[in-house]
């Protein structure tokens, strides 16, 4: 449930998030799934480029900054979520919110005390603040349209007067993000809870790519070399091939079926759901230098 207050004239409607978020399901925008759109290391990333026939894209950070991780993707998960929720029980929503730290590591299955987690936190919200994204996608609205914005235009610390000990904090969401949820079909896809116990920002984009591509009923083929290109790795193909294999061993990826598979003489990625058998079976060869 997500509480509303008026924080004064003229100023956007606020969202106090509940404390028994946990109990929401997490969604994340569709089209944002199959991209790589945040940076799967823990190393320090510039920017990431890539495209795909006529839709392209390109993540930078202000300047000397990291653009933000697959981690820090966490934090819009969560705004996503609640919003989702929200308009399901017949509520507005507005784009922005306030959270507590209790709420978002219960939310993302995080056991953290102490007051390092509210640094934490506001390291994701100063990365996502600090990273732009420019595209010409559709991420859900119905338009094509070439754009650059931030992930959360205005991030806010608040302190309690007297102590000085945070409270919480106030956020902003991206407008591009904001307009794909609130719509009567809202353009998300839920997520399975085991997603928040990947350690690894490259597992946390595989199983994005898996539940937008391969979906519900579909077992999905693509090539390596094209998944190495979405995920906007600055490992060569060899190396990265080394992480994929470490996945491949484990042959599990939350509720899909990860393995190797071939097409043509191109070694390729199979997906497939692991409560289905998969009725149809999609395959594709594009790849992107």
């Amino acid at each position: 449930m997500v509480k509303r207050r008026y924080v004064g004239d003229g100023q956007l409607e606020l969202f106090t998030i509940a404390t028994h978020s946990s109990d929401i399901r997490a969604k994340n925008v569709r089209e944002l799934m199959s991209w790589g759109m945040f940076n799967i290391s823990n190393r320090h990333k510039l920017a990431l480029e890539h495209s795909q026939g006529d839709k392209w894209m390109k993540i930078e950070a202000n300047a000397g900054k990291s653009i933000a991780s697959q981690h820090d993707n966490d934090i819009l998960i969560f705004l996503t979520s609640h919003l989702v929720n929200s308009l399901n029980m017949g509520e507005k929503v507005g784009p922005r919110m306030f959270f507590t730290a209790n709420e978002f590591f219960r939310f993302t299955r995080r056991e953290h005390v102490g007051g390092t987690r509210y640094t934490q936190i506001w390291d994701m919200l100063y990365r996502l603040n600090d990273t732009f994204v420019h595209t010409n996608i559709d991420i859900g609205n119905g338009q094509r349209v070439e754009s650059r914005w931030n992930w959360l235009p205005e991030i806010h610390r608040k302190t309690n007067n007297i102590s000085g000990k945070v409270i919480g904090f106030e956020v902003v969401i991206a407008s591009a993000i904001f307009d794909a949820i609130n719509q009567s079909t809202p353009a998300v896809l839920t997520l399975d809870p085991r997603y928040f116990d990947f350690r690894s920002g490259f597992q946390k984009f595989l199983y994005m790519f898996a539940r937008r591509s391969a979906g519900m009923d579909h077992e999905w083929i693509v090539t390596e070399k094209m998944l190495h290109a979405r995920s906007g790795s600055s490992l060569i193909l060899s190396q990265w091939r080394k992480l994929l294999t470490e996945v491949y061993d484990s042959g599990e990826l939350a509720d899909y079926k990860i393995k190797k598979a071939m097409i043509g003489k191109e070694k390729a990625v199979a997906f497939e759901r692991n409560k289905y058998s998969a009725s149809k079976v999609h395959r594709t060869t594009i790849t992107m230098e």
